[in-house]
């Protein structure tokens, strides 16, 4: 029951969190402040986040830590925009999250994890899809 109650609210926090990534998403696009990541880098940026949701999912707790300071460090020499440094400082929280948190608490922090994959791969494809040109 107490992981179940969790789970509802980790799902009710990531509400106001898509809205608030849609509108910063959003207003990146308009202003045209989509940050500029190189073919090659985004990519492999992009393959740590999934693979991370993997490991996640395996329930590989240390494996997705790992996989999450590896994408993190390499966001951090990619890209310079406000954008990605506030999605970073929402990466970091999550790690930090996952070092502490108790093995039964990783079921509701797993959803968190699965939706800021789920945002990075849609700044990613906006910014592939022409919205950095």
């Amino acid at each position: 029951m107490t992981q179940k109650r969790a789970q509802l609210g980790m799902a009710l926090f990531l509400i106001p969190e898509a809205v608030f990534f849609f509108l910063l998403i959003l207003a990146f696009s308009y202003f045209a402040a989509i940050p500029y990541l190189s073919s090659r880098n985004g990519w492999l940026l992009t393959v740590l986040p999934l693979a991370s949701s993997l490991s996640m999912w395996r329930g590989w707790r240390w494996m997705t830590i790992a996989l999450g300071a590896v994408f993190l460090i390499g966001l951090l020499g990619t890209s310079s925009s406000p954008l990605t440094a506030i999605y970073g400082l929402h990466i970091l929280a999550g790690l930090i999250a996952l070092a502490i948190v108790p093995a039964s608490a990783l079921r509701a922090l797993a959803l968190y994890w699965y939706f800021f994959t789920a945002v990075w791969l849609a700044i990613f494809l906006i910014v592939y899809s022409g919205g950095a040109a």
